[in-house]
């Protein structure tokens, strides 16, 4: 069935931000940014995934940090 609980549930929201990050990248003509963000995500998912699982989520959450920042070139608020 897989991972339930926290853990899983952050991980799947930091892969469909990741995506979403990626989609706005190419909406707003950020080519470079999204496929930097496409070959790091690959990177991530291929090379940490098979040294330790657990270490995907974390840097896939790094990832979409730099990407909020590279794509809408500054911070979100949470008002």
């Amino acid at each position: 069935m897989g991972d339930v609980g926290s853990v899983a549930i952050g991980g799947w929201i930091a892969r469909i931000v990741l995506v979403v990050l990626l989609v706005q990248a190419a909406i707003e003509q950020k080519y470079r940014t999204a496929v930097i963000g496409i070959v790091l995500g690959l990177g991530v998912w291929l090379g940490i995934g098979r040294i330790n699982a657990a270490l995907v989520t974390p840097f896939v959450a790094m990832l979409d940090i730099g990407l909020v920042f590279a794509v809408l070139g500054r911070d979100l608020r949470l008002n």
